[in-house]
């Protein structure tokens, strides 16, 4: 069998550059990362010739498949509602993403290329946060985002980073002591970015997470070490509930809101009232066309005529969005549109789930960053658009074509290893 390394290897020098590029700049820049999503797909094109002889196996196929399903439905409906030209804009990056993946596919980045630049995008996005903290004078990081997409985004990265920690801790490797450094430090800046970004939907994902990295690494000989370090894990996190005056303030906010809520109904102006009130409006209106959905235009107009006559209060009815992914894409492009995306989703989650208890330590390692991108992105969802938003979109399409193609490459490195 190969020998594991999950810190470095074989790659592409310019998919590694621009791999490192987009995470480095993902927080800390307001839109640069947008301009490396552009440059990696203009080379795309390029290499288009070369990517049509690619070898995928089935699974990938379907994954590719539902993508290409869920652009061309949501085009078609947006085009159906009349909708305004940003709306076209999901499904085209969906469209243009499996170029992204077929790209990275045939030129691999090199593994390094991703670990380092989740550290300098986490380190980089807290040190911009917390100056941008200090000039407002109101320790809420948003970066240059909403503090709901920066901290779920830091929230993800340190995942992802705590995903290579955990393989570095049981593996050897020639530069363990700075790896060793750099993977903490990104680590715990991404973990104070999301804390301080007081993002509750965020924090929600955490349990996912951990039951992800305990299906990933437990085993029978290591269970009793496994028990020690979650018990340990887990009263460190309830000490720090139990003394953080931020998480006591955005606990006792939900107590509130729910409150607020049940005395206000639909005219609700909390938080998470304002959600309930949107998401049941909302409801309503796709029981008469839950296959074709509204579109923006129509939405806008029912929801203003409703707010005019006392259906919804003004805060709902202002709000920018619904506040939930699955179902603004359901408003936005229709039930065949959804189930596509679910679809895709779940075919990449089993895609990952097939590797998560591989002996091969870096096959379980991309496997598990895998899922917990997609696990935290469905719980993510559940109260902000993020597959609608540019920055949490482009680094869901991004990272999941990066860990694919690494998975990609190492499975058939573990193959030809193994045929010896």
């Amino acid at each position: 069998m190969a020998l594991p390394t999950l810190l470095s290897g074989p790659g592409n020098r310019l998919t590694s550059v621009l791999v490192f590029l987009f995470y480095a700049t993902l927080l800390s820049t307001k839109d640069m990362y947008s301009y490396v999503v552009g440059g990696l797909v203009l080379f795309s094109v390029w290499k288009l010739p070369s990517l049509r002889t690619i070898e995928l196996d089935r699974k990938e196929q379907n994954i590719l498949l539902w993508m290409l399903l869920f652009a061309g439905i949501s085009i078609g409906s947006t085009v159906w509602h009349g909708a305004y030209a940003r709306s076209f804009e999901v499904p085209v990056k969906f469209a243009l993403s499996t170029l992204l993946f077929l790209c990275l596919i045939r030129l691999p980045p090199k593994p390094a290329a991703l670990w380092s630049g989740l550290v300098v995008g986490a380190v980089s996005g807290f040190a911009v946060a917390f100056w941008k903290m200090w000039q407002v004078g109101d320790f809420k990081a948003f970066g240059f985002t909403g503090a709901i997409q920066f901290g779920n985004l830091a929230l993800s990265m340190a995942v992802l980073l705590i995903v290579g920690l955990c393989w570095l801790i049981a593996n050897e490797h020639q530069n363990r002591r700075l790896w060793l450094i750099l993977l903490v430090l990104g680590s715990v800046c991404g973990l104070l970015g999301s804390y301080f970004s007081g993002t509750r939907g965020g924090w929600v994902a955490i349990p996912l997470f951990i039951l992800l990295f305990l299906l990933a690494y437990v085993r029978r000989s290591n269970m009793l070490a496994c028990g020690v370090s979650l018990a340990v894990l887990l009263a460190a996190m309830g000490f720090l509930a139990y003394k953080s005056p931020l998480i006591h303030e955005r606990v006792q906010e939900v107590y509130t809101d729910l409150s607020e809520y049940e005395t206000h109904g639909s005219s609700s102006a909390s938080s998470l009232g304002a959600r309930f009130a949107i998401w049941g409006v909302s409801w309503q209106m796709l029981k008469d066309q839950p296959v074709l959905g509204i579109g923006e235009v129509q939405f806008r107009k029912e929801l203003k005529e409703k707010s005019q006559a006392g259906l919804v209060g003004a805060v709902p009815a202002g709000l920018a969005n619904t506040h939930n992914t699955f179902l603004e894409v359901w408003v936005l492009y229709g039930g065949l549109a959804l189930l596509s995306l679910l679809l895709m989703m779940l075919s990449a989650a089993w895609y990952f789930l097939l590797y998560i208890r591989h002996a091969d330590p870096v096959l379980r390692s991309y496997a598990l960053g895998g899922l917990c991108l997609i696990g935290g992105y469905v719980i993510y969802g559940q109260t902000q658009i993020m597959l609608i938003r540019n920055n949490t979109l482009l680094f869901f399409l991004f990272t999941l074509a990066v860990l694919m193609s690494l998975l990609h490459q190492r499975r058939r490195a573990v193959l030809v290893t193994g045929n010896h």
